[in-house]
C-alpha cells in the first residue's frame, strides 16, 4: 500500500506524484518469483533536481513456460513462454508546495504472448501526494491511461486503473515500551491503506504495518524494520510478512506472501542511496 507513501522508489509503480518527495538520488532493483514459476524484475533510479525528481525505470516480467500445440499436426508441439512484458518508465514528480508533490509517468509497454505475437503500446500514470506536516499524508493516482493493446486487428484498452491511499508515520519512544537493555535508540511506525479499482473489476483494499528500529551496532546506525500487509476483496487476499535491514547508504527488503489458491511470493529488494 504505497499510494500515500512519500520518496520511496517502489511508489513509482503506484502513485508517481510520491516520487516528488525523494530527497536523494538513489537506485533500487526488485526481484520476485513464484507467480506460476513466473518471475518479475524492476530497476528504478530516481534523480531529485530542485523541486523536480526524475526517474527512469524499466519492468520485465515472465509468467513462466506453457505446452503450445498446434492445429495443424504437421507441426510439433512446443514449449514457450507463456507471456512476457518489458515496460520502460520516465517519470517526473514536481513539489509546487513543500506539502504537495505531482507526478506523471510515460511508459512504453511491450507484451509477447506465447512467443507468436506481440504489441506495444504507449501508456501514462497520473499521480498525487498532499503530506501534512504530522506525519499524515493522502494520495490519489490514475494509472495505464492511453492506447489500445492491439496484437493483430482487434485491440484491448490496458488495465485503467484508480487508486486512493492514506499513510501515517510517528515516532514511538522506545523507553515507554519497556525498559529494554539493548541499543535501540530510535522507533517509528507506519500506518498505510489503499483502494484500488481496475477498469471491469471489482474494488479492493490493501492495509500495511511497518515499525523501523534504529539501533546502535557494527561501529554505526543500522535501521531494522518489519513490516506485516494484507489485502482483502482478491483471489490472491492474504497477509503478507516482510524484513527490512538499511546500513550506511544500502538497504536489503524480503517480503513473503503466503496463498492458499496460488504459489507463495517471495520478493527481494536492494537499494543504495547517493
Amino acid at each position: 500500500a504505497f499510494t500515500a507513501v512519500p520518496g520511496d522508489p517502489e511508489a513509482l509503480s503506484y502513485n508517481p506524484g510520491a516520487l516528488a518527495f525523494a530527497r536523494r538520488a538513489s537506485v533500487s532493483a526488485t526481484y520476485m518469483n513464484g507467480l506460476f514459476d513466473g518471475n518479475y524484475g524492476f530497476l528504478a533510479a530516481p534523480v531529485p533536481l530542485g523541486r523536480f525528481v526524475l526517474t527512469p525505470a524499466c519492468l520485465y516480467f515472465n509468467s513462466g513456460v506453457i505446452d503450445l500445440k498446434y492445429s495443424d499436426p504437421a507441426k510439433a508441439p512446443e514449449t514457450v513462454t507463456a507471456e512476457s512484458d518489458t515496460v520502460i518508465y520516465l517519470s517526473a514528480g514536481w513539489r509546487p508546495a513543500p506539502e504537495l508533490g505531482m507526478g506523471v509517468t510515460l511508459k512504453r509497454v511491450s507484451l509477447e504472448l506465447a512467443e507468436t505475437v506481440s504489441a506495444t503500446s504507449l501508456h501514462y500514470d497520473l499521480g498525487i501526494l498532499y503530506a501534512v506536516k504530522n506525519g499524515l499524508s493522502f494520495g490519489a493516482s490514475y494509472l495505464n491511461s492511453g492506447g489500445n493493446i492491439k496484437f493483430e486487428r482487434r485491440g484491448d484498452p490496458p488495465p485503467r486503473t484508480k487508486k486512493l491511499g492514506a499513510s501515517y508515520k510517528f515516532k514511538v519512544n522506545p523507553h515507554s515500551l519497556s525498559d529494554w537493555n539493548t541499543d535501540l535508540t530510535d522507533l517509528d511506525m507506519l500506518l498505510s491503506a489503499d483502494w484500488t479499482r481496475t477498469d471491469g473489476e471489482k474494488g479492493y483494499c490493501q492495509g500495511g504495518a511497518e515499525a523501523n528500529m534504529l539501533l546502535d551496532a557494527l561501529g554505526g546506525k543500522i535501521v531494522f524494520t518489519v513490516r506485516l500487509g494484507y489485502m482483502a476483496g482478491r483471489d490472491s487476499a492474504g497477509v503478507a510478512y516482510g524484513l527490512g535491514l538499511a546500513w550506511k547508504n544500502w538497504n536489503f527488503d524480503y517480503s513473503l506472501t503466503p496463498s492458499s489458491a496460488l504459489e507463495a511470493v517471495s520478493q527481494v529488494t536492494a537499494g543504495y542511496k547517493f
